[in-house]
């Protein structure tokens, strides 16, 4: 039983650790371009694409080195408590990403070649799928509309909201003082065949009305 604790060689041949880290940066690679191509967010970030790239290969040795060992696995465990990622990950996306690279790096160390190839085409074509689903119009085109307005006739506004959005929603409403009249936040869900010009335009022109404007919630915008 005790064998079973001891340090044990690592049976990869050299081709054999080639081949792992070469295919796991191959599929990070490809993934990580479907995220750099596909990216809507609102910053895009180099740095937390280089560790996409370098994520995969360094799960893919660390699994090469622990093999069937178990007291490597537990140290491995303590070792990973005392790495902090300090890094603040805005969108859920990119831990999903975070994650897709994991598994590549999990899966070519212990030698499951053909899980990591087919794995991770199916995970592109899914994200390449949505987003071009988002592109065509498929998903709700949702923004989060802001104006201010004086006066207590809302009727106009009203009018030109229900006939351009197909669902509104108050998030706020803010008092800016007496004459400056209020500033309202609404999350919105604009019409088919309506685009974000036709309905600023249209608010625009009521009177009373200002300062019209619409924020993609992809801005991680916090209301």
């Amino acid at each position: 039983m005790t064998s079973f604790f001891d340090p044990q060689q690592i049976n990869f041949t050299f081709g054999q650790i080639a081949l792992n880290l070469c295919l796991a940066f191959a599929l990070a690679y490809l993934a990580g371009t479907a995220y750099r191509k596909l990216y809507t967010g609102p910053a895009y970030s180099f740095s937390f694409f280089v560790t996409l790239l370098v994520t995969p290969v360094v799960v893919s040795m660390i699994m090469m080195a622990i093999g069937s060992n178990v007291a490597l696995s537990l140290g491995l465990v303590g070792a990973l408590s005392i790495i902090r990622f300090r890094t603040v990950i805005k969108d859920t996306r990119d831990m999903s990403y975070l994650f897709l690279m994991i598994g590549i790096g999990l899966c070519c160390g212990s030698g499951a070649y053909l899980l990591a190839i087919l794995g991770t085409l199916f995970v592109c074509a899914v994200v390449v799928g949505i987003h071009f689903a988002g592109k065509a119009g498929i998903t709700p085109n949702e923004y989060i509309l802001v104006f201010r307005q004086r006066g207590e006739d809302h009727s106009e506004s009203r009018r030109v909201l229900n006939s351009l959005l197909t669902w509104r929603k108050l998030h706020g409403a803010t008092d800016l003082g007496e004459g400056e009249g209020t500033e309202y936040t609404y999350r919105v869900r604009l019409g088919a065949q309506v685009g974000p010009e036709t309905l600023l335009a249209k608010l625009s022109s009521i009177t009373g009305l200002s300062y019209p404007s619409l924020i993609s919630p992809e801005s991680q915008l916090a209301i």
